[in-house]
């Protein structure tokens, strides 16, 4: 039996690089950093909800959460949250985490469970691991810091040994074994033109190599902050600075484990601020590349072992993997070669239609930011090019349709998905379609 696993590539790109790293890194090529967020044990048991009821509806059986699995799944989570992939951060294969594990989902930034998991069965090779009807339990990882979401899906052939009881939201901070090549400092202040009595503050962490659209928040122990004039910029402990008297000073941070991983901002100081209220320090990072990964496959090249009988993965060679954009080629033209992506791609949640007054007519949520809609009308609920019969955009969240251009259609079937334009790195505009509502209206044409 293989292990297999999948992962989510970033939209703006259509292929993988090179994949395989040292699985004996030394401690001397290893860092320790703390990484710290919520673990969601509610959306885990909600996606633990959906993946029984998709192998349900395929005629297979449950599968069943497991303590070892869970903790081992959520410990991924925020391992990908530093490092997005299916290697781990010290080099070594997602494998190692569990003996139980068998395969591997991940995915990064889908907001809801609904959303990561219509993103999963969507893709080919997460969806066999979804629905492999040789795998018995699993573990679901959730992890949020403020950059999104990093979700993980860890399946086994084994039955559950202890079943967990956890829910609700809980702060984490766990330290992960880091290869000194995959870190990357970034810093940047929230401000460098003050007045006396202002305050600011350094965004800092290390910046996720799997994903170099984001970061992964930092753990004030493992860095030092300085000040180059305390008399003009103070600043403590956890990276909060303060404008004390005009004049100019430099404020650096630098990684403990490494110093030459530092970053110094020259802040200038001017007059005096007519407030002593002091600028709270807020640690939100606005990701400008916000957005969900393109689902492609992979499977690692195997080899037996003398000891046990389910095979395990090997590294000695390198294996080289075409990444596919597997979504619509439509979406795909769309979304390449885009570098500043919308910061929200929500899908719609709910839609309704009827046919009344000789119109069919089609109603749905609105979405925040969304540019528009598109509204497709088919003859079959699998939307295949020849059975749509409608294919229409409007910047309203409702659209009616005269019975006229579906006259022969007794029974049609309605789906709506949202649009955004964003710029790609010429600044040209792009249209951005997000995921088709996952709920596809039925209706009788009179």
């Amino acid at each position: 039996m293989r292990r297999i696993f999948s992962i989510l590539l970033s939209i703006a790109m259509t292929f993988s690089i090179v994949t395989g790293l040292n699985l004996t890194a030394s401690a001397n090529d290893i860092y320790n950093i703390q990484v710290k967020g919520i673990c969601d044990y509610n959306k885990a048991n909600e996606v633990l909800k959906i993946v029984n009821n998709e192998r349900s509806a395929n005629g297979l059986a449950s599968l069943t959460m497991d303590t070892e699995l869970l903790n081992a799944a959520m410990d991924r989570a925020m391992e990908t949250g530093i490092y997005y992939s299916h290697t781990r951060p010290d080099g070594s294969t997602c494998f190692t985490i569990c003996n139980k594990i068998n395969g591997e989902n991940i995915a990064v930034n889908y907001l809801t469970s609904e959303s990561v998991m219509n993103g999963w069965m969507n893709s080919s090779g997460h969806r066999a691991n979804i629905l492999n009807s040789k795998y018995k339990s699993i573990g679901i990882g959730c992890f949020k810091v403020d950059s999104g979401y990093y979700w993980v899906q860890s399946f086994s052939n084994k039955a559950a040994e202890n079943i967990p009881n956890k829910s609700g939201a809980v702060e984490k901070t766990n330290t992960v074994s880091i290869q000194k090549s995959l870190v990357k400092l970034y810093a940047s202040v929230s401000k460098s033109n003050m007045k006396i009595n202002e305050s600011g503050y350094l965004k800092y962490g290390i910046v996720n190599q799997g994903w170099s659209s984001s970061y992964c928040p930092g753990v004030a122990s493992d860095y030092t902050f300085s000040s180059s004039n305390n008399s003009v910029i103070g600043i403590d402990s956890n990276g909060n600075f303060t404008a004390k008297s005009e004049g100019t000073a430099t404020i650096s941070i630098a990684l403990k484990a490494d110093s030459s991983q530092s970053y110094s901002k020259a802040i200038t100081v001017k007059g005096t601020n007519s407030s002593s209220a002091q600028t709270s320090k807020t640690t939100t990072y606005t990701n400008q590349n916000r957005t969900t990964k393109s689902p492609s496959t992979q499977t690692r090249t195997t080899r037996a072992t003398t000891t046990q009988t389910k095979t395990t993965t090997s590294f000695t060679n390198q294996t080289k993997t075409t990444k596919q954009c597997t979504s619509k080629s439509k979406t795909c033209a769309k979304r390449a070669n885009i570098t500043k992506l919308c910061t929200n791609l929500a899908s719609i949640k709910k839609i309704t239609a009827n046919c009344k007054q000789k119109k069919l007519n089609v109603d749905w949520k609105k979405v925040n930011n969304a540019c528009g809609y598109e509204v497709q009308i088919a003859t079959n609920k699998n939307f295949k090019k020849k059975n749509i019969i409608c294919d229409k955009s409007t910047k309203k969240s409702k659209l009616s349709i005269s019975r006229k251009k579906i006259k022969n259609c007794k029974t049609c079937f309605v789906r709506v998905r949202p649009y955004f334009k964003c710029k790609d790195e010429n600044g040209t505009p792009q249209k951005v379609y997000s995921e088709w509502c996952n709920k596809v209206k039925k209706v009788k044409i009179g």
